[in-house]
């Protein structure tokens, strides 16, 4: 179990090129666009005053112009004043400065190793030098990969901040870092020698990856590591937040469990049963007195209603599911629900007066959101977009426009096709405005009385195809778009554009797409979680069908006293099995996913984390 401890503050934006006063300048007009995200504006306000001053002044001025254009993302502004400081008579400290705007430089532009190169403190002693340098070089080590060193950057950086917001926003990073690291990971970097602040660290974050679920294990690893560490600057800022997680949720409940165990969902309910009680018998032995009541949803002639009510009367104290949207909508329209309830599925009418209904599940639609994010992130600003007719495939594509829009994007085009094809080229032409590239054609065929050549040409101003379907589909659409001249616009896709059950041969048609999924389905399985690994030895066939439902089930397990902390803390998430979990305003869990791209027919999982343009550092 992993949880965020809503550690929160404003970036650290370092003020080792501001000066201490230079009437000329005006500087309080500068912080003032710069603190508003004016960047450009600040920068040419500092350029315009800069060739008017005499040095040193005008250096410091054109430094932080530099600086300014970086985060504006106008690189190439940020390069010219660079190359016009340059010399042999600069000072030691100027330098210095130089090599942290071309090391932010190279951070933007994706290349933190070379930015780590440039990153040596040598002899200089002005304390926010040093301070941006480490903020810098821990930047870098985390784009690496590295989270050891950059956690043992930020802790370096602390000796160097006064500030209190900036000091807990730098815990906050501390803690961040260290837990991308397993509890393997944590356990084999436990540092010989006496006790020092990284191992102090080091031992807290794998006491919240492995004790929190046993309130005897954890009351006595915090107690050693109380003992161990007195004076620890998590002690009062992480420490008191874990404590007050752990409260909260270390009580379980008498838990009911609705699913449709006959008919045509038996299957899939089957699987988040197994996954369900998979994480009951991993827990802690203090957690395997939880009564668990199952009902089937199908039998007989009750409602759900009537289901709910007698898990109620049998002492039910949170009930999850059920499965289907149909019954969701069906419960949710009871007057009241006395103990609170956990649906396995998110219905799409809207029932936000329950204070004590949740809704969970795998939807679909906010992996299309995740698209948009991912692509926006990414600077991609223009969108193809094509999915199948009907329903499913309405709103996947409603939910990515929306959020890609929201964030700035454009879709250009948004085509649909039969699920049941093959051949797809009649929609992919109308999206990639070939057919109007060959209207030109004939048109000048029928008009120029010479013989014509003619290549189709499809439309330029594409950043990226939004991909919605299944295998089958994915595996014809894909290499049809690169016959039909696209073979350079990447494509993302959602889940369900993957089985496992297809073989490499059949995935190679796949090369290049990305998609988004959660650790559990996408890592392999040195990567991923032991029990995965042990349940496909029990039912590989169902997991080879139902892997995301058999982590649904575990997730379902989990969630009921994860709730309470996510209701009071809207932060704040929980790692769970199928993402990120996080609790919105409608009491709705969303996921936040891993992403993965095909490989000679392989889907590996990639580094999540991408570049922000208005990284501020």
């Amino acid at each position: 179990m992993i949880i965020f401890l809503g550690l929160t503050g404003c970036e650290t934006v370092p003020v080792s090129d501001k000066p201490g006063s230079d009437s000329q300048v005006d500087y309080q007009r500068v912080d003032e666009l710069e603190q508003a995200g004016l960047y450009a504006e600040a920068a040419e306000l500092l350029m315009e005053k800069a060739n008017s001053i005499a040095d040193p002044m005008a250096t410091t001025a054109k430094l932080r112009a530099a600086r300014l254009y970086v985060y504006a993302g106008m690189i190439d502004q940020a390069e010219n004043i660079v190359q016009s400081l340059l010399g042999p008579k600069i000072s030691p400290e100027i330098a210095l400065r130089i090599k942290l705007i071309q090391a932010r430089i190279f951070l933007y532009q994706e290349q933190p190793q070379q930015a780590l190169e440039l990153l040596d403190a040598g002899t200089v002693n002005n304390i926010e030098v040093l301070a941006t340098l480490h903020e810098l070089r821990a930047r870098a080590y985390l784009a690496l990969g590295n989270y050891l060193e950059s956690a043992r950057e930020r802790v370096l950086l602390e000796s160097y901040l006064s500030d209190p917001d900036r000091i807990a926003f730098n815990r906050g990073e501390i803690w961040e870092s260290l837990r991308y690291l397993t509890s393997t990971d944590l356990s084999q970097l436990q540092l010989p020698g006496p006790p020092d602040v990284l191992s102090g660290w080091l031992e807290l974050v794998l006491i919240s990856k492995t004790a929190m679920r046993s309130s005897q294990q954890f009351n006595t690893a915090i107690a050693n590591w109380r003992e161990n560490y007195p004076q620890h600057p998590a002690a009062s800022q992480v420490l008191d937040k874990l404590l007050a997680y752990h409260e909260i949720t270390k009580n379980r409940d008498r838990l009911a469990l609705i699913l449709p165990l006959t008919g045509k969902l038996s299957k899939p309910a089957a699987a988040i049963r197994d996954g369900f009680l998979a994480a009951h018998y991993q827990s802690p032995n203090d957690e395997q007195e939880i009564q668990i009541r199952i009902y089937d949803s199908t039998r007989d002639d009750r409602s759900i209603q009537q289901i709910y009510q007698l898990a109620v009367s049998e002492g039910a104290e949170f009930v999850i599911g059920p499965l289907s949207k149909e019954k969701v909508a069906e419960l949710a329209n009871m007057s009241q629900l006395i103990v609170p309830v956990l649906t396995l599925n998110q219905s799409d009418e809207q029932f936000y007066s329950h204070p004590n209904l949740y809704q969970f599940g795998l939807n679909p639609e906010d992996e299309a959101r995740q698209v948009a994010e991912r692509t926006s992130a990414e600077g991609l600003t223009q969108a193809l977009s094509i999915t199948p007719s009907g329903d499913w495939g309405t709103r996947l594509a409603t939910a990515f426009r929306q959020r890609f829009e929201e964030l700035g994007g454009t879709v250009l085009e948004q085509t649909e096709y039969e699920f049941s094809g093959n051949d797809f080229s009649a929609p992919l032409k109308r999206m990639l405005n070939i057919d109007e590239s060959s209207s030109r054609f004939n048109r000048l065929r029928n008009t120029l009385p010479t013989e014509l050549h003619f290549i189709p040409r499809r439309r330029q101003d594409v950043d990226f195809v939004f991909m919605a379907a299944f295998p089958r589909q994915a595996r014809l659409i894909v290499p049809q778009l690169r016959f039909h001249h696209a073979a350079d616009v990447p494509v993302y896709t959602t889940s369900n554009a993957y089985s496992s059950q297809q073989t490499e041969q059949q995935n190679r048609d796949m090369n290049g797409v990305m998609m988004c999924d959660s650790h559990w389905v996408l890592a392999t399985d040195e990567q991923a979680d032991p029990l995965r690994k042990q349940l496909k030895e029990l039912w590989p066939q169902e997991m080879a069908l139902y892997s995301s439902l058999f982590a649904l089930g575990m997730d379902a397990y989990n969630l009921p006293v994860q709730l309470r902390w996510l209701e009071q803390n809207p932060d704040e998430y929980y790692e769970g099995i199928t993402g990120r979990l996080s609790l919105n305003s409608r009491k709705q869990l969303q996921r936040t996913l891993k992403w993965g791209k095909f490989s000679d027919g392989k889907l590996e999982l990639i580094d999540d984390r991408v570049k922000q343009k208005n990284m501020t550092f």
